[in-house]
């Protein structure tokens, strides 16, 4: 018996990138190549005195890994959202010799694709990762390709919601 479930297939995102921790609604930043986002925890484990068995586990130290790829971008939105992290304070491209660590807020939507009758999908899931700092600035161009920029960073908080 076919499923009538509608499935997820990397072909339809979008990426939004809002100068600010968690402030939403920013314009479209690119056409998404790729986008990974992994929450952990260190986790420790808890022994009793009169057991040798695991009596429960405690994590702590959560973090929520961020990496993002993405080409053909809006020059203005993308040297925005990247001159923003070399200078906080002044955004114009130039590096500034501060210790001040510009957030940002993530937010990724990917659309599902027709069900298995050929209905259009109706649901979407959204991801929006709040107060993500980038470490580095990475620029690659290749000759006769399009320019992709891969970035990686830590956020604080994510939160995913599907919608129909």
């Amino acid at each position: 018996m076919a499923s009538t479930a509608a499935f997820a297939f990397a072909n339809q995102a979008t990426i939004a990138v809002n100068v600010g921790g968690t402030a939403s609604g920013a314009p479209v930043l690119g056409v998404v190549k790729d986008v990974e986002i992994t929450v952990s925890a260190e986790h420790v484990p808890l022994y009793g005195w009169s057991s040798i068995l695991r009596q429960a586990v405690a994590k702590h130290t959560a973090k929520v890994a961020v990496k993002i790829g993405y080409m053909k971008f809006d020059p203005v939105i993308t040297t925005g959202f990247q001159f923003s992290m070399l200078r906080p304070t002044g955004a114009t491209g130039a590096f500034e010799d501060t210790n001040t660590v510009q957030l940002f807020c993530i937010e990724g939507l990917v659309v599902f694709m027709a069900d298995a009758t050929g209905s259009p999908a109706l649901q979407h899931l959204h991801a929006k990762v709040d107060n993500v700092y980038f470490p580095s600035f990475p620029l690659k161009v290749s000759e006769g390709q399009w320019m992709k920029v891969d970035m990686t960073g830590e956020g604080q908080t994510v939160t995913f919601t599907n919608t129909v």
